[in-house]
């Protein structure tokens, strides 16, 4: 295909489509289902046009309000993650495009390992050579903001405006871009903002017509270090701070350092970032990060889990106790009882008034001859025998085995030693 007739959005300039225009749009449109080894026919500058019209065909028409991260309001990168490595795998001269490295590739990392998130800490926010671009133009962008305009600036204000919105996104990248001394020794950001501050102080209160506001308190930060503060207060907050920085070394003298991140790691990151001059390279640098931190944090649960192991008590021996007998067996000196000795234990300490009880059933038992217990329903059950086959009377046995016989229908029998036996009387009533 002649290069000087393809379009930037990758097709021809005449409004009749070729038949490359054509087969680039059906590749496009099945990128991902192709070999990976089917691109080696293609050059870079082909590759470059199939992957332009790609993102392009994916791209959202109707942004949604809350949105994502990634480029022209996408949910998901023009083309995924593993046929890209596939692609760029079995083709090592399609694997250097810039194009592809700004529109796939930035999506990929983006949607992949989300900006401030626990697995992309903010100095990695962006490769670095972007970074020294992006610091170099906010440079740039100071200068002009200091610069008489060539025409008519009465407009009813409307060229103050733009240009204190200009100042408004300088200072706001300013203060969410973690700096370093080497961004600064490359940038020169930090003269850049001593100048503007001095021109701005050197004037006072009457300051060119043509400057930005830059005494409005600014809108633009959650931090609460410039939360609050007008945007040249802002700036001198931001200049002392790089000069604090500017006097340490290792891990103090590069900010943006979470709280959850140790200072090795933050200066290893640092060093990493420098060697990340593409969208592919930072991917790479995040990937293995992330494996290194996975292996880490088995290796500490592991260590925690043997500690516990090696530290917690353990139980050598074991003593147990019996229950309490109760005062009355100790009095008499009596041996406790199974049943005892359950209701005790189950039931906890014994009530006063249950060993006052327990004491006057045990002394009435010794001096009856027997036992406290139940009443013996042999009586009852003779009686019954006795009376079979008859209506039952008042005095007969319930059956809950109870002699219901009144006292004047009883009859009693000695039994020996001082025991008596009372029964039911077989009278009939009259």
């Amino acid at each position: 295909m002649n290069k000087s007739r393809v379009s930037e959005e990758g097709f021809p300039k005449s409004r009749v489509r070729t038949l490359s225009s054509m087969c680039q749009k059906v590749i496009a449109e099945m990128i991902e289902r192709y070999p990976a080894e089917s691109f080696v026919v293609l050059e870079e500058v082909h590759w470059d046009a199939i992957v332009r019209l790609k993102y392009q065909m994916t791209t959202p028409k109707v942004r949604v309000a809350n949105g994502s991260s990634l480029s022209g309001g996408r949910r998901t990168p023009a083309i995924s993650l593993k046929a890209m490595e596939k692609i760029e795998r079995a083709n090592p001269h399609l694997s250097n495009s810039q194009l592809v490295d700004t529109l796939i590739w930035r999506d990929i990392t983006d949607y992949i390992f989300k900006r401030n998130g626990p697995s992309r800490p903010a100095i990695m926010s962006v490769p670095w050579g972007i970074l020294v671009k992006k610091m170099k133009s906010i440079s740039e962008g100071l200068k002009d903001l200091r610069k008489q305009p060539n025409g008519n600036i009465e407009d009813d204000g409307k060229f103050i405006s733009v240009q204190t919105n200009k100042l408004q996104t300088c200072v706001t990248q300013l203060i969410e871009t973690p700096m370093s001394i080497p961004l600064l020794q490359q940038s020169r950001i930090g003269n850049a903002l001593e100048k503007f501050i001095k021109k701005c102080k050197r004037n006072g209160s009457a300051l060119p017509p043509y400057y930005p506001l830059i005494n409005t308190v600014g809108n633009n930060t959650t931090n609460p270090r410039f939360r609050g503060k007008s945007f040249l207060a802002q700036l001198e907050t931001l200049l002392s701070d790089w000069k604090v920085i500017a006097e340490k070394n290792g891990a103090d003298s590069v900010m943006g350092r979470h709280r959850n991140t140790s200072k090795e790691q933050h200066l290893k990151d640092f060093e990493t970032i420098q060697n990340c001059l593409s969208w592919r390279d930072l991917y790479k640098s995040l990937y293995e990060r992330e494996q290194i931190t996975i292996k880490n944090r088995g290796a500490n649960m592991r260590k925690i889990r043997e500690d516990l192991d090696s530290e917690r008590p353990k139980i050598l021996s074991t003593k147990t106790k019996t229950g309490n007998r109760r005062l009355g067996e100790r009095l008499l000196n009596d041996k406790p009882s199974p049943f005892a000795r359950s209701s005790t234990s189950t039931l906890g300490k014994p009530s006063g008034m249950s060993m006052i009880k327990q004491q006057s059933m045990t002394q009435q038992a010794r001096m009856h001859g027997r036992k406290p217990g139940k009443t013996s329903g042999f009586g009852s059950s003779v009686a019954s025998s006795s009376s079979s086959g008859k209506k039952r009377s008042i005095g007969s046995v319930g059956s809950s085995g109870v002699n219901l016989t009144s006292k004047a229908r009883q009859r009693t029998f000695a039994l020996g030693d001082g025991k008596q036996m009372k029964l039911p009387s077989a009278k009939k009533r009259r």
